[in-house]
């Protein structure tokens, strides 16, 4: 049976847009196998398609079919919007909504199952009669600091959450506490509601030496969203600085803007801001780093941790119960005890950076022992289990012969 995996998402796998959800779906396209096809239906971040219409690309040497249903350049979705119509959410589902027919058309021509990334999108899919696969990739609209606009419409979010997982044909969580939490929440839905955590492609991401250069390098990729404590991420390389001295760097992986936040002046002389990197991009800073940082106040599973322990760097992080599992004192990293105040957080996460630094020079620590604690968390483990969902949800849905004539997701 030829198999057809589509994405919905307000996304442009060709373009800039950096954060979790976009390397899931990046990877998916990458890792896919070859009894699947892909459509992507979403955003031309590029300008170059036409609106509506299914064009074939190709991205990390994999031919799919994209259907754009918005315009929207990659620039312009770097902050988070401050109103509904700004929202980059909201005009795709306009876009989606005004192209609904062809997007109908193609997902109904062949046997073809939906992997969403957001649950806003949940009833529009139900109402085309096709499977889906919901995943969440975060504790949604939690009462935190946020500055999506999530934080004014958490009630929207709540709602949508219990429309998908009412409607998914499976709902998946990015790791087990989210997963425990809806399954007493929905106690009906419990059977379908499991966990599929992210991963890191250890192929670009793999453990080499660590630099021999006398500065020490603290990196960090992904978005300076609020929930992430950016101020707090800043006031501890501030207050390493200060007791290391001089030989201390901060390195930024990602399109935000850091300058919008006071804290970051007193470390702008020590910072380099790569701007948009590609995975490969992203493990050359982090090869040339000691260490990643965290300060979340919440997360699923971060891929910025994966990746940085991937590449055999070990984490200084503020306490989430999901690092537990992959950041272990002595191997790979510290998880510093949440607190009331930034202040002490980052007087004591500053602290688990000249420790690891000196664990780092003592050879304590190596690049492949840190590398031992993402083994469970690789593509051919966690996708390998998306792709068989969608197997197993195609079949129920179209019987074991449907079939089509196949679309190659190899390179002609």
């Amino acid at each position: 049976m030829q198999h057809r995996l589509s994405v919905i998402h307000s996304f442009d796998p060709r373009g800039a847009k950096v954060g979790g959800l976009e390397t899931f779906i990046r990877d998916m396209i990458a890792f896919l196998p070859e009894d699947f096809s892909f459509l992507m239906v979403g955003v031309d971040a590029l300008g170059d398609l036409e609106i509506g219409k299914v064009t074939t690309v190709e991205f990390r040497g994999r031919r799919f079919e994209f259907l754009p249903v918005l315009s929207y350049p990659d620039a312009q979705a770097r902050e988070a919007a401050t109103s509904v119509r700004q929202s980059l959410t909201f005009q795709f589902m306009q876009g989606l909504l005004k192209h609904l027919p062809a997007v109908r058309r193609k997902l109904k021509d062949q046997p073809t199952s939906v992997d969403l990334q957001r649950v806003e999108f949940a009833p529009v899919v139900r109402a085309l009669g096709v499977p889906f696969v919901q995943m969440l990739h975060g504790e949604g609209a939690p009462p935190l600091k946020m500055d999506s606009l999530l934080k004014n419409y958490r009630f929207v979010h709540n709602v949508n959450e219990r429309l998908a997982v009412m409607a998914a044909d499976k709902f998946l969580c990015v790791n087990p506490f989210i997963t425990e939490r809806l399954r007493k929440t929905y106690p009906r839905q419990a059977h379908k509601i499991d966990t599929l955590s992210t991963w890191v492609d250890t192929k670009t991401f793999y453990p080499r030496p660590f630099p021999d250069h006398g500065t020490f390098r603290v990196a960090f990729a992904g978005r300076l969203d609020l929930f992430k404590s950016p101020p707090l991420m800043f006031r501890t390389m501030a207050r390493l600085r200060e007791k290391l001295g001089p030989g201390v760097e901060f390195h930024y992986m990602g399109t935000s803007d850091p300058h919008r936040f006071p804290e970051f002046q007193a470390i702008e002389s020590i910072a380099t801001l790569h701007g948009f990197k590609s995975a490969a991009g992203v493990s050359e800073v982090l090869g040339n780093a000691h260490a990643g940082i965290l300060t979340s106040e919440f997360e699923g599973m971060p891929f910025a941790v994966l990746e940085a322990l991937g590449c055999g760097r070990p984490m200084g992080a503020i306490h989430l119960p999901q690092l537990e599992s992959v950041v272990k004192p002595g191997v790979s990293g510290t998880l510093v005890a949440r607190s009331n105040s930034d202040d002490d957080m980052a007087d004591r996460l500053s602290d688990a950076f000249v420790a690891l630094r000196e664990d780092i020079r003592a050879g304590r620590l190596t690049p492949e022992g840190v590398a031992t604690a993402i083994r469970e968390f690789t593509p051919e483990r966690q996708l390998a289990k998306c792709y068989e969902n969608h197997r197993q949800i195609q079949r129920r849905k179209y019987g074991p012969g449907a079939s089509a004539a196949p679309v190659s997701s190899a390179v002609l």
